[in-house]
């Protein structure tokens, strides 16, 4: 059975946490319902460079491209500062795969490049499934008793996501017996991002773009076949 390999190249240590998963569980949804042969898919390799100045973002995704080289694709993350993924795009994504295009040498890079962007940042995504957020944190309580939206696709106009999160966890360990103990942020992107449900993600734009260019993606890699382009 063939095996497929992925890289990620994430902007922050809890989208490492998050993200790889999300790849992981989205590559294998694309493979059920459009592949035409058994594939195992591996956890996405999380690629660790030196944090450097914004004007070299573009430099570090080559970086990260030459790292990948072997891999059958690079994933390169970006958070949207606002509503629209565009700009985080045009201004911190498309520069880099400029570059990696450029390269006269193929063999040096991993050519096959997709952009995750969350908008706002990637607790957004946390945030879609309801049911998922009550089980990690061990709550039953409702959506507006926690303060998080009751509609998937509405992550997306949160203005502060992760804060959101952080007063969701709170206003369930206040309604819950102190001896069951304390609740780290951090300890809920791993399980959150293994039981949060693919269909409330696809209600979210910037997921549903996500989806679209992985397929294109495995379509290149002659993995899947789709009748209508995505």
């Amino acid at each position: 059975m063939k095996t497929v390999v992925f890289a990620l190249y994430a902007e922050g240590r809890t989208d490492e946490r998050f993200l790889p998963i999300i790849i992981r569980r989205t590559v294998q949804n694309i493979l059920i319902r459009h592949g035409e042969l058994p594939v195992n898919v591996a956890e996405p390799t999380v690629l660790k460079l030196k944090k450097s100045k914004p004007s070299a973002r573009a430099e570090c995704i080559l970086k990260a491209a030459e790292q990948a080289s072997g891999y059958h694709a690079l994933i390169v993350h970006a958070d949207a500062d606002d509503r629209m993924a565009d700009r985080a795009m045009k201004e911190r994504i498309q520069p880099g795969f400029d570059l990696v295009l450029k390269q006269k040498d193929k063999n040096k890079v991993c050519r096959q490049l997709a952009p995750i962007i969350p908008i706002r940042m990637t607790e957004a995504w946390m945030l879609t499934d309801i049911k998922a957020l009550q089980d990690v944190i061990g709550t039953d309580l409702d959506a507006r008793k926690m303060g998080v939206p009751e509609k998937s696709k509405a992550v997306e106009s949160l203005s502060d996501p992760k804060q959101t999160l952080q007063e969701a966890v709170r206003n369930a360990l206040a309604n819950r017996p102190r001896r069951r103990g304390r609740i780290s942020l951090a300890s809920l992107y791993e399980p959150l991002a293994e039981q949060i449900r693919l269909a409330c993600l696809e209600s979210v734009s910037a997921y549903g773009q996500f989806t679209a260019d992985l397929t294109n993606m495995l379509t290149a890699l002659h993995l899947v076949k789709v009748k209508d382009s995505l």
